[in-house]
């Protein structure tokens, strides 16, 4: 072997080794693996990544003995894929400018409806027709989350975007930008149409004098288990994090203030009583 050669050589094995991305199905064989890798300085793959993997794989359709493409099954795959999701998001806090940073419309919509699915919220629920007040701390408080991330998107809609410079083509990736841009068009448009909606959910929010409660990993993990021998204590005052109501109106009269124009257009009535409120709740 030359010298070079031996350089080389020598060079290459005083590396550091870089250990393998873990891949998300391995999440799936081995049920303490997620919390272990959150807790790592730099996890590899980040947490937003992992949502976007674990709902992807979630969400992709089947195809029958007839090749006929049908909707993603039902099974326990696709669930325990679905509560992988929350528990990423639950271990990054629900921080909305953390998600909404990394994760693409459709995407986030997925996520949050999977919560509102978890925290007991029927499907095709009218959310300005629950009272907040009467429900368990953990489903108010998807209620909440839910609408002030419909509210932000769509303030954060009107704004224009910075286009990306075109790269080479490539078909496949200009089909699912497409497709994606399609999908995120048609949630904005459903999102516009309850707006209103959502700006008396959090009007309502204003009035709520009591802490509430954002599911954790944990709860999340009593959640999975025989539902009915959990009930109590995920809906107790002892579990979750606790969000207190100082900071829910906070939240609340902040992005209510954000789409004060917004307000001005659907609320004509009662743009008086809104800005006034919301006014009285932000600091000096």
């Amino acid at each position: 072997m030359s010298a070079e050669a031996a350089d080389r050589e020598a060079a290459t094995s005083s590396r550091p080794c870089t250990p393998p991305q873990t891949s998300w199905f391995e999440f799936l064989l081995e049920e303490a693996l997620l919390e272990q890798h959150l807790q790592k300085p730099s996890p590899d793959p980040p947490p937003v990544q992992l949502i976007v993997q674990f709902l992807e794989q979630a969400s992709k359709p089947s195809v029958n003995e007839q090749n006929q493409v049908q909707p993603p099954p039902d099974n326990k795959r696709n669930r325990i894929l679905k509560l992988l999701a929350l528990k990423v998001a639950a271990h990054l806090k629900w921080d909305l400018d953390v998600l909404e940073k990394s994760l693409s419309v459709p995407v986030l919509n997925m996520l949050l409806n999977e919560l509102l699915c978890i925290s007991k919220v029927p499907p095709g629920t009218k959310h300005v027709d629950v009272d907040l007040s009467s429900l368990p701390p953990t489903t108010a408080m998807a209620i909440l989350l839910y609408n002030r991330w419909a509210i932000r998107t769509i303030v954060q809609s009107s704004f224009p975007v910075k286009q990306a410079k075109p790269g080479p083509p490539q078909l496949n990736v200009m089909n699912q930008m497409q497709q994606e841009k399609e999908l995120t068009e048609n949630i904005l448009k459903v999102l516009k149409e309850q707006a209103a909606d959502s700006i008396l959910v959090l009007e309502g929010a204003l009035k709520l004098n009591k802490d509430l409660y954002v599911h954790t990993i944990r709860t999340l993990d009593l959640l999975a288990m025989e539902p009915g021998m959990v009930n109590g204590e995920t809906e107790s005052s002892t579990a979750g994090l606790k969000i207190s109501a100082e900071e829910i109106q906070c939240q609340v009269a902040y992005i209510l203030y954000q789409s004060f124009q917004f307000i001005s257009v659907s609320f004509n009535g009662n743009l008086f009583n809104t800005v006034n409120i919301v006014i009285l709740l932000l600091p000096l």
